[in-house]
């Protein structure tokens, strides 16, 4: 029989609106915002909330990281989504809800036997459902499993599996202890798989980002007045087939003829240049100027021509020649030589900070 709305008795053959699970439409939309919705039947709100949360994420990824993008209006962007994702929480409970009597949820009642309520302190931390089952032992154990392999997961990427199958256990064990009536076991089985799969997305993102972008400071003037102190770049990794182009700001680690030129150089170091020059180009510096192939190289955004004379030498295969756009500042191929292809990280794209320093790179 389907419940009263508390005015009268239902008619003869009225159709009643199935009842719904507010906190079980709360679970849903933790997951994956808007399904919630969609769980309770709003199927046109629910579609547009996961659509703007896509959309919103998206944006964000966009600002930050492609290099026409703005860093830190992708970050302002996080308060907003943020105020979405609570909002759908809030509005797929509320939906479960509509056509049932306050009586039905009474704090007593309720929280004695809805599952669905330590699911959701489960997806928040895994133990906090058994604690507030008063199941102290097995919250605290669970609890503690989840932190310390959270934590290990950022050292050990062979661990990132880890935390979402544990957050996905303590949720499927708060359904199982929690006293009373349980009946939807098929739910519970596609809201974990839900959770697993999207948990292993958003752990593993960073370890997806970090194998195509790294990030860099600069710390001298040496690239004045293209880079200054303190900017911070994104610098795309080289792929195998990677060949530098003559422009291109190069990120690498100091080859052993800068080892054993610069005493405080460390191999660990990342250094950035400008390539002037690729394998099988015969380049020199006089004049004041680069020449490649005996013809001057237009380069706008060097801070002064250069007072120095280097070359002529033809490029070796597999090596560059890299100058700093400070020139008579700058500690580079003039001084220690051609550098080595396979000592290059990637190319710098954007500089993401400062935000009044935000823009692309050649």
């Amino acid at each position: 029989m389907g419940r009263s709305s508390g005015h009268g008795p239902p008619r003869l053959g009225a159709r009643q609106k199935p009842e719904k699970s507010p906190w079980l439409a709360v679970n849903w939309s933790v997951v994956l915002p808007g399904v919630g919705q969609l769980y309770d039947g709003a199927i046109a709100r629910g579609w547009f909330l996961l659509c703007s949360h896509l959309g919103l994420m998206g944006f964000i990824v966009w600002s930050i990281f492609a290099p026409q993008g703005n860093t830190l209006r992708g970050l302002l962007t996080l308060l907003p989504l943020g105020g979405l994702y609570i909002a759908t929480l809030w509005d797929s409970h509320r939906e479960a809800k509509r056509g049932i009597t306050l009586e039905d949820f009474s704090p007593l009642s309720y929280r004695s036997t809805d599952p669905w309520y330590p699911v959701f302190l489960s997806q928040i931390l895994p133990g906090l459902g058994h604690l507030f089952l008063q199941k102290a032992l097995l919250g605290g154990g669970l609890l503690l499993l989840g932190i310390v392999t959270s934590y290990a997961a950022n050292f050990y990427p062979v661990l990132l599996p880890l935390p979402p199958l544990i957050w996905a256990a303590a949720c499927g064990l708060a359904y199982r202890a929690t006293p009373g009536k349980r009946t939807q076991w098929p739910m519970l089985k596609a809201l974990l798989v839900a959770l697993v799969v999207t948990r292993l997305l958003i752990t593993s993102a960073p370890a997806l980002v970090y194998q195509a972008v790294e990030q860099t400071v600069i710390p001298s003037q040496s690239m004045v007045p293209t880079l200054e102190v303190g900017d911070r770049l994104f610098v795309r990794r080289r792929s195998p087939r990677y060949q530098p182009a003559v422009g291109e700001l190069v990120v690498f680690y100091p080859p052993p003829a800068v080892l054993a030129r610069v005493p405080t150089a460390s191999p660990s170091d990342l250094w950035i240049k400008r390539v002037v020059a690729v394998p099988g180009q015969r380049v020199e510096v006089r004049d004041g100027q680069v020449w490649i192939d005996g013809t001057p190289l237009y380069e706008p955004y060097i801070a002064e021509p250069p007072t120095y004379q280097w070359g002529p030498a033809t490029v070796p295969p597999g090596e560059c020649v890299v100058l700093g756009d400070n020139r008579n500042a700058s500690n580079d191929s003039h001084v220690w030589g051609f550098l080595p292809q396979a000592s290059i990280l990637g190319n710098a794209y954007k500089i993401f900070w400062p935000p009044h320093r935000v823009q692309p790179l050649p």
